[in-house]
């Protein structure tokens, strides 16, 4: 490797997040008397990280335009809840668990469309329109709808994609650990969105639009389309998504997401995505996942409490937010 190309990885954020992972876990592992390495601790921890993991990669794509999407989480909660609720009591999904994703799928889409016109049409701050929108889709599931908790009618194919698994494992003390057939779902939908981003015309607008607005309609991208396309698109993924933790939970209650948006928006923002757009890349946005969820799973390994949980979620957005910053200003300057 030559000098120009080491310099230019060095400058990226995704490569001190590598190296921080790696010391993380080198660290825990030993703190914690080699815990950490077990297979059963690896295994619960890649499971964590199907459905925060799936919700980063929309996260992601929101952020590289240059926009936030804080109704995410409420658009997955609806959207679960209302297509477990049609399933239940229409007696579908028994055997088959396509329909009750098909349509978190299309509930998810017109609840993107709905943020997709908005921020299209009125050209509003998307963190503005989207915090509206959550409250609206919240209060949809939660008042206008009634939506139920749901947990022991759940279709018996949601079941068993919950329960499904690659591989099992067991510690030192029997304890039994499964790889989580979904994590097949994580990687496809990785790989989907890398390929997008760096692949495709709608990928290098996205990069375009979140690097400067107006410089890409002059350059003649469709950023209203784009944008309405994005949407719509993120608001399908969170159906989906959402359908997935129901399946691996095995239960559908509506405001289990709540402050979600919370943990996510932070990983992506740790990972390497600019809070005023135009970069961000699916592995700097997965080693982030991966170190948060380390972090958070080693907590309860070491016996410390839940609230630090908080505390370094807000942390983690303080050091994100900061060196975002100084990297804008830096290309600025260059």
């Amino acid at each position: 490797m030559n000098k120009a190309k080491m310099k230019r990885m060095t400058r990226r954020t995704e490569f001190y997040m590598t190296i921080v992972l790696i010391l993380m876990i080198a660290i825990i592992g030993i703190v914690s008397g080699g815990n950490l390495f077990q297979a059963s601790m690896i295994v619960t921890i890649f499971r964590a990280m199907v459905v925060d993991g799936m919700f980063a990669l929309c996260s992601l794509l929101v952020m590289i335009s240059g926009g936030f999407d804080l109704s995410f989480p409420a658009i997955a909660a609806l959207a679960y809840s209302l297509s477990t609720t049609i399933c239940v009591n229409n007696g579908w999904c028994e055997t088959n668990p396509f329909m009750g994703f098909f349509l978190a799928v299309v509930i998810g889409a017109v609840l993107g469309m709905f943020n997709g016109w908005i921020i299209a049409n009125f050209k509003l701050n998307t963190m503005i329109v989207t915090l509206g929108t959550q409250t609206l889709f919240t209060g949809v599931s939660m008042g206008l709808l009634q939506m139920k908790e749901i947990t022991t009618t759940l279709p018996k194919s949601f079941n068993a994609v919950g329960v499904s698994y690659l591989f099992e494992v067991y510690n030192a003390n029997g304890q039994r650990s499964t790889m989580t057939s979904t994590i097949i779902l994580l990687i496809i939908m990785a790989a989907i969105v890398s390929f997008v981003l760096n692949k495709t015309m709608f990928g290098r607008s996205l990069y375009a639009i979140g690097g400067n607005e107006i410089s890409a309609e002059r350059a003649g991208y469709n950023v209203k389309r784009t944008k309405f396309i994005l949407y719509t698109v993120v608001g399908a993924l969170s159906g989906f998504v959402g359908m997935v933790r129901t399946c691996l939970a095995q239960q559908s209650i509506p405001k289990a997401l709540v402050g979600k948006e919370m943990t996510i928006i932070p990983a992506v923002i740790l990972g390497g995505a600019s809070i005023f757009g135009g970069e961000g890349t699916v592995y700097g946005t997965m080693i982030a996942v991966g170190l948060i969820t380390v972090v958070s799973n080693s907590m309860l390994l070491l016996g410390i409490g839940t609230q630090w949980q908080d505390f370094f979620n807000g942390l983690v957005i303080l050091v994100g937010i900061t060196v975002s910053a100084v990297q804008a200003k830096r290309q600025t300057k260059a």
